[in-house]
């Protein structure tokens, strides 16, 4: 599946890879889901764990985030989060968080962004290329 991502959301996670933290980093991803995975938008939650191995999103945080990208007409599409001491690749507990939530993945280590899709077959990394801009509207003004 191809994804897309826009041009913030691309940028804030190179920020993220220059400082990724002393504790995993974590949060949410929203966007849409068709053909096509697009992302609009990330949110950074409390890792309730403040863990550097592991990490565990706040449940009221994420309750509120769920309510907000559903009233923009949007859903979560997946999870992203910082390994401080290892590599932008899914760990041991990273397959097993996947199979509580399938979907896109974002891996963000010292430098390293690794994006990748978690489903039936385990983790799979994808390309993202920037959201395509809209071409000008073919209809006719009133």
């Amino acid at each position: 599946m191809q994804v897309f991502a826009k041009k913030e959301v691309v940028e804030f996670f190179r920020k993220v890879a220059e400082n990724p933290g002393e504790i995993e980093r974590c949060g949410l991803l929203s966007g849409r889901v068709g053909k096509t995975i697009e992302v609009i938008g990330a949110f950074e939650l409390e890792n309730v764990r403040s863990s550097p191995v592991e990490f565990e999103l706040n449940p009221s945080e994420t309750l509120e985030i769920f309510e907000s990208v559903e009233k923009m007409g949007h859903e979560v599409v997946g999870v992203w989060h910082t390994h401080p001491r290892g590599k932008a690749v899914p760990s041991p507990k990273d397959v097993q968080g996947m199979k509580n939530f399938p979907g896109l993945w974002v891996i963000i280590a010292q430098g390293e962004i690794g994006w990748y899709l978690a489903g039936e077959k385990g983790f799979e990394k994808v390309e993202v290329s920037e959201v395509p801009r809209p071409g000008p509207s073919s209809s006719p003004s009133s």
